[in-house]
């Protein structure tokens, strides 16, 4: 279904997108909660740090864009935070301490990526691991 082309491109868009998000996260900590109409969280830096993680991923996702043959390990934790954050959301919004409008968040940091993450990771079996397993 994707190539690698698309893969380089994909991953590539990943890491810009990542970098630009943790940099403006880094930088006004309290954005998303002015966006979402909700009074900030009294440690900012918490914020901070949430969107200095997030621009460390947009580094690994260049990385494996650049050598798509040789990093599935940095394409596995991109997948796991993007399917343990969001779990994690939802269940802070079901407790009610956010509201659910946040989960937007979610929509563009995390579900829109998931399938790219996930062919990446079938089209790295089937065509890298398989060499690997096989000699």
């Amino acid at each position: 279904m994707f190539d690698e082309r698309t893969f380089r491109i994909v991953f590539r868009a990943a890491a810009v997108y990542n970098v630009a998000w943790g940099i403006a996260i880094v930088l006004f900590p309290t954005l998303l909660f002015r966006l979402a109409h909700i009074a900030p969280i009294n440690y900012p830096f918490l914020m901070s740090g949430i969107g200095m993680f997030v621009g460390v991923y947009g580094y690994g996702y260049w990385t494996v864009a650049n050598d798509l043959r040789r990093y599935p390990q940095l394409v596995v934790i991109g997948l796991l935070g993007k399917v343990l954050g969001p779990i994690g959301w939802i269940f802070t919004v079901l407790r009610g301490d956010i509201p659910a409008i946040t989960l937007m968040v979610n929509v563009f940091n995390d579900l829109i990526w998931l399938p790219f993450f996930i062919a990446y990771l079938a089209w790295y079996r089937r065509n890298v691991g398989a060499i690997n397993r096989h000699g």
